[in-house]
């Protein structure tokens, strides 16, 4: 299958692995997330809230590799991440913050 063939547009493969701008991306064309960046998914990886769940570094249960010079993750631990562990903010909780 040619990349350039209109036909390949909707194929619902999952990449094998993510950077930080195409999870981003493939979060928001899957609904996990209405709206995220490369920057927002860096910030989450290194913030203290997620530290101890992000599954992806040294001491973690997944590495990063490397390709072209960028970060890479195993797609399948990114999206387990953002659907059971990650918490948008605003979102509908229990407690209602208007």
């Amino acid at each position: 299958m040619s990349p350039r063939n209109p036909e390949n547009t909707h194929d619902t493969r999952l990449p094998p692995a993510v950077t930080f701008t195409s999870g981003a991306e493939l979060l928001m064309r899957l609904g996990i997330v209405e709206s995220i960046t490369r920057e927002g998914v860096r910030h989450i990886a290194t913030s203290e809230q997620y530290a101890e769940q992000w599954p992806f570094g040294p001491d973690k249960p997944y590495p990063y590799g490397t390709a072209n010079k960028a970060l890479i993750m195993a797609t399948g631990p990114f999206l387990e991440f953002f659907r059971s562990v990650y918490k948008q903010p605003g979102a509908s909780s229990t407690t209602d913050r208007t």
